[in-house]
């Protein structure tokens, strides 16, 4: 029974941390802040993380833990098809799941602070190698069976990576301004220029670009 309370404390303490810190940034979060905002006593953290920076440390490994799991049932849901498999990630990535402005301005207060926490650096280091390896081995993948022999599956990996870090960005700079839709039709009608066989059909078109924009 203290484990399950103990688990549910965590959590509690984690969200409430996700929160705050995506309404007053990292440096303007405080421990009386997240108490607040779960109904706990500041005072308890120090029992369930010793430290605040002990739970800011496993807030962001929560998230990467969740991250990770997200895409992988994504992409193990689909079946073995590169192409699927690679879909399967542009709509986990921009999807309500794991694309929601509190969780996202976390992720970007996050990686501005870990050049300066080795912690941090090493967390989220490992999670973005171990993602890119899986969209380029994706992207390797389609190009031969495909028969793209000119295409760099490592450069397309990189660049969709990129496009999808850009709507991160901006959803959680501007979410006014973020169109989910929108954000899957890009990335989709870029893979369509590299891969026309695959991605070329109804997945997305440049009338659906243009339409969105007018």
């Amino acid at each position: 029974m203290r484990k399950d309370l103990k688990t549910v404390r965590r959590g509690e303490l984690i969200e409430a941390t996700i929160r705050v810190i995506a309404r007053r940034g990292y440096a303007g979060t405080t421990l009386a802040m997240i108490g607040k905002t779960a109904r706990l006593s500041p005072g308890i953290v120090s029992f369930y993380f010793k430290s605040k920076e002990g739970l800011f440390f496993e807030t962001l490994r929560h998230l990467a833990t969740e991250y990770e799991t997200a895409w992988k049932v994504a992409v193990n849901a689909v079946g073995p098809d590169p192409a699927a498999r690679l879909d399967a990630i542009i709509e986990i990535d921009l999807g309500k799941d794991v694309c929601v402005r509190r969780k996202v301005a976390v992720w970007v207060a996050f990686w501005a602070e870990a050049p300066g926490r080795p912690a941090y650096s090493k967390l989220c280091t490992e999670l973005s190698a171990e993602y890119f390896n899986q969209m380029a081995a994706l992207c390797r993948e389609i190009a031969m069976r495909g028969g793209h022999a000119a295409v760099d599956p490592d450069m397309v990996a990189r660049a969709l990576n990129a496009l999808i870090d850009g709507y991160w960005v901006e959803l959680a700079m501007n979410p006014a301004g973020f169109d989910r839709d929108e954000a899957k039709r890009a990335c989709r009608l870029f893979l369509a220029g590299v891969f026309p066989g695959e991605f070329g059909s109804d997945k997305a078109t440049a009338e659906d670009i243009r339409l969105t924009a007018t």
